[in-house]
């Protein structure tokens, strides 16, 4: 009886451990997103110290409050483990610990995806833009979008090493017929053609390219007359059709254009996250269960965006990012490397118990299928501070006030005008003489403005 207390006390510690990440995001996101960006942002500097997860949360919270410098740091410092985990490969460190397959991946540091690395360059960039710093700017867009355009390749190379790593390391026979029957091409394509579904409406993203990323590059580039600007802008426009790069494609066409704008783009909602839920799966008269994470949408705050200038007319935003369907493109690659690892710490777990019963009686084999349950869990950690969706509108600089409408309720004003001011955000106003950018971030609670682009004197 003492040993099995004494069992139960450590499944107890397992059990909690899983829960404190959960605890801490949720924590963060009422924070951000419905109390106060610089509370969430001093919440997760607490966290980030050692945490690729919660330097990159930090990192981006740090941008919304205006903390450029810091930010710029801290990204700087995830962009290092990231890179690391990079070189190694995403998959390494899970495929080597025992531990993490005899428990679960919980235990492992978290090592990231391409895609918040491709946006742990966006936000430096815009930190150095507000900055001043055009040249590190530019290094960080460029970096932004060469990793964008590597990811394909090296996910096709990494899923498939990773995969043949964990079937090599089977050296148990047991284990390999159970693992060779559950881990089939038919069975895995069943359980992604039953549980993820909702995968294949973001089909239109399987490039990997975050066309938020590669419209404001190229904006940024096209302005500074570099000719990759317009690729780039040619490439978002390829993914999202909007009608607003189209016009950005022929205004930097046309190089006598003298006409000034002012562009205005929102980040909207809350990124997608990933909840647990559990299959058994059947096997040579025992019954096993399989952890694994699955795709949870994000949520928008405000429907639609609109714009009316001084003479009430009209100009509506458009869509230009789903999050969503980034995320989703590299979580599906993730996909057949998930489910194959969370097949084998379950067979196993399975012939652990099968062992048990054989040395120990049911006495073990009930230890054996306590552990089972207990350390049972699928790996949903995910970077929570990303937007669900990136709103995109432009304006000739007319002198004059514009109102921003969100679902139909007004959130902010601006005014385009002869002035300069020195603090943009001040005075809400930007000058008629020089092109900008406005950026919004919208929570629950606040609506964020930054002027990215734009005569500061």
């Amino acid at each position: 009886m003492k040993t099995l207390a004494q069992a139960s006390a450590f499944l107890f510690v397992l059990i909690l451990c899983g829960c404190a990440y959960q605890k801490d995001i949720d924590t963060f996101n009422t924070l951000y997103y419905e109390n106060s960006p610089k509370q969430a942002y001093e919440f997760s500097a607490k966290l980030a110290k050692d945490s690729l997860l919660w330097r990159i949360q930090n990192g981006v919270a740090g941008w919304s409050i205006g903390e450029y410098v810091k930010s710029d740091s801290i990204l700087d410092n995830a962009e290092i483990l990231l890179n690391q985990n990079y070189e190694a490969g995403f998959f390494s460190t899970s495929s080597q610990n025992i531990g993490a397959t005899l428990i679960n991946d919980n235990v492992n540091a978290y090592r990231g995806n391409i895609y918040e690395g491709v946006l742990i360059n966006y936000y430096k960039a815009l930190d150095n833009l507000i900055l001043g710093n055009d040249q590190k700017a530019r290094v960080e867009f460029n970096r932004a979008n060469d990793r964008q355009r590597r990811a394909k390749d090296y996910y096709a190379k990494e899923i498939e090493r990773a995969i043949s790593a964990e079937q090599e390391k089977t050296q148990d026979q047991r284990a390999y017929s159970t693992i060779a029957g559950a881990t089939s091409k038919s069975q895995i394509e069943q359980i992604l053609n039953s549980q993820y579904s909702n995968l294949s409406q973001f089909s239109a993203y399987d490039g990997f390219i975050n066309p938020l990323v590669s419209y404001l590059s190229g904006l940024y580039f096209s302005l500074q007359n570099d000719p990759k600007g317009l690729h780039l802008l040619k490439e978002a426009y390829g993914i999202n059709r909007s009608k607003i790069i189209a016009q950005d494609i022929l205004t930097f066409e046309n190089k006598k254009t003298t006409q000034k704008y002012t562009w205005i783009i929102i980040e909207d909602g809350s990124s997608p996250s990933k909840k647990e839920f559990r299959l058994t799966l059947p096997f040579n008269g025992y019954i096993f269960s399989i952890a694994l994470p699955q795709f949870v949408d994000g949520k928008s705050f405000y429907s639609s965006f609109m714009l009316k200038n001084s003479l009430n007319h009209r100009i509506d935003f458009e869509e230009i990012s789903l999050f969503d369907a980034v995320i989703a493109s590299e979580f599906s690659k993730q996909l057949p490397y998930i489910i194959t690892r969370a097949i084998i710490s379950s067979a196993y777990k399975t012939i652990m118990q099968a062992s048990l019963r054989e040395t120990t009686g049911n006495a073990g084999a009930l230890l054996g299928a306590l552990f089972a349950v207990a350390t049972t869990s699928a790996d949903t950690r995910i970077s929570s501070i990303f937007p669900h969706k990136a709103w995109l509108n432009r304006v000739p600089n007319d002198v004059g006030k514009i109102a921003l409408f969100g679902s139909d309720r007004l959130l902010y004003e601006f005014e385009i005008g002869d002035a300069c001011p020195s603090d943009f955000e001040e005075n809400d106003m930007v000058c008629k003489n020089t092109n900008n950018l406005i950026y919004i971030r919208t929570t629950k609670s606040s609506i964020i403005t930054q002027l990215v682009l734009g005569d500061r004197k």
